[in-house]
């Protein structure tokens, strides 16, 4: 499957609600919301979906991919492990 670009994910509003509902059952108070949380709600809301359909390996990748989001990943103080959390650009402030 060939690469979405940036302006074909965004013009898909079905994965944009999808993206984003997801994110919000999983953010904090500061809107941001881990990475793996997000995977889970989107395969409850839509057990089908699956990221190499268009054309991306991982999730964060279509999500980064959209360029509607701000990807952060953190890493614990000893180096080993390490966290990926999203927000909606929206939602910056």
């Amino acid at each position: 499957v060939e690469k979405k670009t940036a302006n074909q994910l965004k013009g898909d509003t079905k994965l944009v609600n999808l993206l984003r509902s997801a994110i919000e059952a999983a953010s904090d108070d500061s809107n941001w919301a881990q990475l793996a949380a997000v995977g889970s709600n989107v395969a409850k809301q839509a057990p089908e979906f699956d990221p190499r359909n268009y054309g991306y390996e991982k999730l964060g990748q279509l999500a980064a991919a959209t360029k509607l989001f701000e990807i952060d990943v953190r890493v614990q103080s000893d180096g080993h492990y390490r966290s990926i959390y999203i927000r909606d650009k929206r939602e910056s402030k």
